[in-house]
């Protein structure tokens, strides 16, 4: 069985994420509780990964 890690440095906050597209980090929760931006819960804090940053920045592009 393979198992797969992901590095901590694959996952921004949302405050780096906000900082990153110029927007709030409200807006971003806006959008993840619209389903528009899959978020990972890490304990109580919130991140995004990578993989799910450039989906939405290529959805957003079409």
């Amino acid at each position: 069985m393979k198992t797969t890690t992901t590095s901590p440095s694959s996952y921004l906050t949302p405050a780096e994420l906000a900082a990153k597209w110029k927007v709030t980090p409200i807006t971003l929760r806006r959008w993840r509780n619209a389903g528009k931006l899959k978020a990972a819960f890490l304990g109580r804090g919130v991140r995004f990964s990578q993989e799910e940053i450039v989906r939405f920045e290529r959805d957003a592009q079409a």
